[in-house]
């Protein structure tokens, strides 16, 4: 199963230049205009988790929260 990653935004402090961004070879990392929170695009990210060392402040995190399109996830097995 691929990571979940995502930005926690009340880590964040939306850097000028987000390093995280900076690192992400498949710009997974999107911040639209400078000062707004990035997000990270799941359809772009391949979880390889550079992005997660690069930022300073600790703000980009794997959440592995299981996805109902993974048969052995407890929500799948629940009929969800």
């Amino acid at each position: 199963m691929r990571p979940i990653l995502r930005i926690d935004l009340h880590v964040c402090q939306t850097c000028t230049t987000c390093q995280a961004r900076t690192v992400c070879k498949t710009r997974a990392i999107v911040q639209y205009e400078r000062g707004d929170l990035p997000i990270v695009d799941a359809s772009r990210c391949r979880g390889c988790m550079v992005c997660i060392r690069a930022c300073p402040f600790g703000a980009v995190r794997n959440d592995e929260r299981p996805t109902t399109n993974d048969e052995s996830s407890p929500l799948k097995q629940d009929g969800i």
